[in-house]
């Protein structure tokens, strides 16, 4: 089965990529711009292929996950192959800090602004996503000026306690979510995400509304240890289909 690069970039992982049109997706990471229009394209580069998980066997997963119940075939079947992307941790909090109560389109476009406000021009007109280096020192006034509202004192404890990032590697989960949620504004949904997307931990089950409506519809009195061992892939199956769904 093809895998569905626009869901895997595009669909609530990352805020780093955008539809450059003509099938070709961009983003500014690792202090390059890097272009792309399929998975095949990220194979030679050394921080692509561990961006893009490619020495884990999604195939096999994908697999295993659609024989897992009706439901979670629909999904694959309707989905098409996902990857779980291998964000920088830095990036991937506050990524996730900008998501609560949010939509992607809007999220992306915090992202946006952050990366032109605090970042640096690494190609003209593309900017790199700002380090805590790079923000330190901004006051709560001037994110709120950005837009990215009650968010703001999260963002500036992130800056202050940026250390914590660096010590959730080699922790199992319940310790590494505890650690997150030090930082202000982190709590186990943002947290499950952080440490998904940044961390590769596949125990991982973010619930939003829309998982919480597809758990209490499809899967009562269940939790994500029936997914086990795929508990982030499956949600991101199920989380993709019941969007598409709607």
């Amino acid at each position: 089965m093809e895998e569905n690069l626009r869901e895997i970039l595009l669909g609530g992982q990352s805020f780093s990529w955008r539809d450059e049109g003509d099938g070709v997706f961009s983003a500014v990471l690792n202090e390059h711009v890097y272009r792309i229009r399929s998975i095949a394209d990220a194979a030679s580069d050394p921080f692509l292929r561990s961006y893009f998980d490619l020495d884990y066997d999604y195939a096999k997963a994908m697999e295993e996950i659609a024989r897992k119940d009706e439901i979670l075939s629909k999904a694959v079947e309707s989905t098409g192959m996902l990857r779980l992307l291998h964000q920088d941790h830095w990036i991937a909090t506050i990524s996730f800090i900008l998501s609560q109560n949010n939509n992607i389109k809007r999220i992306t476009g915090l992202y946006d602004r952050l990366s032109r406000r605090f970042g640096h021009e690494v190609e003209p007109g593309y900017f790199s996503f700002p380090s805590p280096e790079e923000m330190e020192g901004t006051t709560e006034e001037e994110l709120r000026g950005l837009g990215v509202g009650f968010r703001a004192p999260f963002i500036l404890d992130a800056i202050e306690k940026r250390s914590v990032l660096d010590e959730i590697d080699g922790l199992g989960y319940e310790e590494a979510e505890k650690r997150l949620m030090n930082i202000k504004g982190i709590g186990p949904k943002v947290a499950s995400c952080i440490l998904i997307f940044s961390y590769q931990k596949r125990e991982g089950f973010p619930l939003d509304v829309w998982m919480k409506k597809v758990m209490a519809e499809y899967y009562p009195g269940k939790d994500p240890s029936y997914f086990h061992p795929y508990e982030a892939l499956s949600q991101q199956y199920l989380f993709s289909w019941i969007r598409a769904e709607g």
